[in-house]
């Protein structure tokens, strides 16, 4: 360090240090009052305390995993939905909780996580939401430069032996809707979920736009409706709101059924007999109490309304999600186009759309050569 005397009296102190971009010598300047010994400390940790502001990017790569995680919870928080956060954070914490947080972000490598991901004991689908998490922590590391390559791109997810191997369990085919939807016929107190049901196998809905529909959503005349968003239940299912959809391509209009129309004439006509002030803003699918009907509600009654088949019963997981696949796989049946089932769905990556699609369209080439293997001549 160094100074000079300034014209008004004054003192300018200066420093010289490298700097991490450039690797060129660079200096800083401070002016201060005096040049006493006192001035001289204080001008010392001014200069350097503007030195460590300046290639502090660069020493941050040594931050730990936890520190990581601290700063792109700040900014990732801010830029989802309110139920995105939620779900995220309830995947970090268990990371968080089984992972040796103080390991520095440079020093983990593909083996580390690899490991981690390996000793997970959950199914296929809630796994991929672990190495969603450690994707989006180490690009965003990669993105303030902390580290060089990103180690999750060479994760491997191992298919376990009969995990997640079989599609037909993937899906319902007609034949099982109608099993399913008749026992709910069957039984006054459940006739609305079962509509609800019916509607998302007709449609393809996901739960959440589903329950989010509301009566100006629909059009009768042009006999279609308009999904422009999903509901959200972080608050509370007293407090459900309609937010922002999962995608833009979530944001779409899809023509009904005939079937489909009548459902919602029915249930918008019944909900307005009962229900004092309902009106074009209030949503379709609701229940007893007025508020729209839940996830987990749905996929409770899908299971216990399965029971009721006794011997007859589905041997599938039953949930609201499988609704949506029985969709893809209804209209690959009907050989719609793969581009015209991901717009009616709302699919921006086509694998899912795809692996059923194929699987369903093979399978039926299976069945025309074992029925024309019967064919005698």
């Amino acid at each position: 360090m160094w100074m000079e005397e300034l014209p008004n009296g004054k003192y300018k102190y200066f420093e010289r240090f490298i700097d991490p971009y450039t690797e060129k010598k660079k200096r800083v300047s401070v002016t201060l009052n005096s040049k006493s010994n006192q001035a001289v400390i204080q001008a010392n940790k001014i200069l350097q305390n503007k030195i460590d502001v300046k290639i502090e990017h660069k020493e941050k790569k040594k931050v730990t995993l936890k520190e990581l995680h601290n700063e792109w919870w700040k900014q990732y928080e801010k830029s989802v939905k309110k139920s995105s956060a939620i779900a995220t954070k309830k995947v970090s914490n268990k990371i968080l909780s089984s992972i040796e947080t103080d390991a520095l972000i440079s020093n983990i490598d593909v083996k580390f996580i690899q490991s981690y991901i390996n000793s997970l004991d959950y199914s296929i689908e809630y796994i991929k939401k672990f190495k969603s998490y450690f994707n989006m922590i180490f690009k965003y590391a990669e993105q303030m430069e902390y580290i060089n390559n990103n180690p999750v791109s060479n994760v491997k997810i191992v298919q376990r032996d009969g995990t997640d191997t079989n599609l037909d369990e993937k899906y319902l085919t007609r034949e099982e809707i109608g099993k399913l939807l008749s026992v709910y016929k069957g039984s006054f107190q459940s006739i609305r979920m079962g509509l609800l049901i019916e509607f998302m196998y007709l449609t393809g809905l996901r739960v959440g736009e589903a329950t989010a529909l509301t009566v100006q959503d629909y059009n009768k005349n042009k006999k279609s409706i308009a999904i422009k968003g999903t509901l959200d239940y972080s608050s509370g299912y007293k407090h459900a709101i309609k937010t922002t959809a999962k995608t833009e391509k979530s944001n779409r209009n899809i023509f009904l059924s005939n079937r489909c129309v009548e459902i919602l004439d029915d249930i918008i006509s019944n909900n307005q007999l009962k229900f004092n002030g309902y009106c074009s803003e209030s949503f379709i699918f609701i229940g007893k109490t007025g508020k729209p009907l839940q996830a987990n509600a749905i996929n409770t009654s899908m299971k216990y309304m399965n029971e009721k088949l006794g011997k007859e019963k589905i041997n599938k997981p039953l949930h609201s999600h499988v609704l949506r696949h029985s969709h893809i796989s209804l209209l690959s049946e009907l050989n719609i186009p793969i581009k015209a089932i991901m717009e009616r769905v709302g699919h921006v990556d086509e694998k899912t759309t795809l692996r059923i699609y194929t699987h369903v369209t093979e399978k039926q080439n299976s069945e025309i050569s074992n029925k024309l293997n019967d064919v005698k001549l």
